[in-house]
């Protein structure tokens, strides 16, 4: 199981490169780059680790079809393929905060996916990209200068319409924040969608987003984890009742602004929300504690694998270094 991580938003290019590297030395798979409404560009981040780098994949996430259209994605990706000799990755996906920033809603999000993704697999250079879809168009595209090993080009899918979506186009799938109920359900969506389609899940990657909060100091873990419950799962109650009950979710919908009053004051405190709750929250959406729950947290990134994935993308948060350090001791010898 390829172990990943994927890097604060808030990193520039040379702490995307310095801590990059450090993952490279400790065996991670890949290094993925924040792509939210305040970041830097996720792309030009990632140039200077591209250079400095010799086997590490490397890529952002999560990039949209709303944002940019998919012939300007092409583009950037098979740029920083390029630079980095054919290890680029890219995440593509629903709408995000982007968004929200530009003023853009959210139609066709399963189409406008859909389309991004058939643009970016058909990218060659011995031969012209025309390709005319209900959204998108791009018309004798051929970039010869494109001659690496193509990028892994990922699909953003959790919920059955994206995966129904995904099993007939995508090579690479990625979950987010799962629970061992979420990745059950849907495998059993993929393996029928690729049955219908002719495909066979062994010949697909399958990863997840997995928020990865272990520290030295046990409060710190458990305060960071906290703060960024917002964004796990975005609280959505078709995650929650995996593990909540009907009433808790109802409660936690109630109190989405509380969760994320605390993510942009970078604050623990969730007002009105009681510790039986969060608490829950952060044991069945992070893995959160100090180096003596790594073990456990090994063994759910292990059920993990044996029930369909094929790798996992940690979220670091603070102190990306010593959590890479530590993945790459404890987490990446235990899933080879």
């Amino acid at each position: 199981m390829r172990v990943d991580v994927i890097l604060s938003p808030d990193c520039s290019p040379s702490e995307v490169a310095e801590l990059g590297l450090l993952a490279e030395r400790h065996g991670i798979g890949a290094v993925w780059t924040s792509n939210y409404p305040s970041s830097r560009d996720p792309f030009i981040s990632l140039c200077p680790l591209a250079l400095a780098s010799s086997t590490i994949r490397l890529g952002p996430l999560v990039i949209t079809p709303y944002e940019l259209h998919p012939y300007k994605t092409a583009k950037a990706l098979a740029s920083l393929n390029e630079l980095c000799g054919g290890r680029a990755n890219i995440l593509i996906g629903g709408p995000t905060g982007v968004n929200a920033a530009m003023g853009m809603g959210v139609t066709r999000m399963v189409g406008r996916v859909r389309e991004c993704a058939e643009i970016l697999k058909s990218v060659r250079p011995d031969q012209a990209l025309n390709y005319n879809g209900k959204i998108f168009q791009v018309w004798g595209y051929r970039p010869t200068w494109a001659t690496d090993s193509p990028p892994l080009i990922y699909v953003g899918a959790n919920k059955p319409q994206m995966l129904r979506m995904a099993a007939q186009v995508a090579d690479n799938i990625m979950l987010g924040d799962p629970t061992p109920d979420v990745i059950t359900a849907a495998m059993a969506t993929l393996d029928r969608e690729l049955q219908s389609a002719g495909r066979r899940r062994q010949d697909l990657r399958i990863s997840a987003l997995v928020a990865w909060h272990v520290k030295a100091d046990r409060r710190k873990s458990v305060a960071e984890a906290r703060q960024q419950l917002a964004l796990r799962g975005m609280l959505d109650p078709w995650y929650l009742r995996t593990f909540l009950s009907e009433e808790e979710c109802r409660f936690v919908d109630t109190h989405r602004e509380a969760f994320f009053a605390a993510y942009k004051k970078n604050s623990p405190i969730i007002d009105g929300v009681p510790d039986s709750i969060t608490d829950k929250l952060v044991e069945h959406l992070t893995c959160t504690g100090d180096e003596g729950d790594i073990d456990r947290h090994i063994e759910r990134l292990k059920q993990f694998r044996d029930l369909g994935l094929t790798e996992v993308a940690l979220k670091l948060h603070h102190d990306q270094a010593d959590a890479i350090r530590l993945i790459g001791s404890r987490v990446v010898p235990a899933l080879q």
